[in-house]
């Protein structure tokens, strides 16, 4: 299974959004839309998921996340707009 987080850019899904796959160092890069400290609400289709204020994985991390549908980070501990990297969990 391949690790799978969709990001929306507002709360309830609305707005831009952007599937992810592999870790994110960088959400300010410029093939991310902007997406730096622009999150506010989530689907994670596979795998574990944890998230950064700053970039290259620095920090204050949330809790590690696993598949739900989170309509607002900050109702799951992720101050709202706060995201500026992220990777999978790899287990085992």
């Amino acid at each position: 299974m391949v690790a799978q987080v969709i990001l929306f850019q507002h709360a309830n899904f609305h707005g831009a959004h952007k599937h992810v796959f592999v870790e994110e160092a960088n959400l300010n890069a410029g093939d991310d839309n902007s997406f730096n400290d622009q999150v506010s609400s989530m689907v994670i289709v596979e795998g574990s998921w944890t998230f950064w204020r700053d970039a290259n994985f620095s920090g204050p991390a949330s809790r590690t996340l696993g598949p739900g549908i989170y309509s607002f980070v900050e109702q799951f501990g992720i101050p709202n707009d706060s995201i500026s990297s992220l990777s999978s969990v790899r287990h085992g």
